[in-house]
């Protein structure tokens, strides 16, 4: 098969598209993308940056020594 130039859509057919036709059900049951912040935007442009920063807090975190934990006493009521 001959390779198509980027951008050439001839080989569609759009006579049976809709615009928007998964617009209702993202807004029924949501979407798996949050919005940030415009002063974290700016600090973290790209995915890469986010997730490079959640793994330094996550090595971070993983470095601080577990606060022990209270065990409940199981007493007859």
């Amino acid at each position: 098969m001959k390779k198509l130039p980027e951008g050439h859509i001839d080989p569609y057919d759009w006579s049976k598209a809709t615009r928007g036709r998964l617009a209702k059900r993202i807004a029924a049951e949501g979407s798996n993308l949050r919005a940030l912040d415009d002063e974290l935007a700016r600090a973290f442009p790209d995915s890469a940056s986010v997730n490079a920063a959640l793994h330094a807090v996550l090595a971070i975190r993983g470095a601080e020594p577990k606060t022990a934990r209270r065990r409940r006493s199981r007493r007859a009521a």
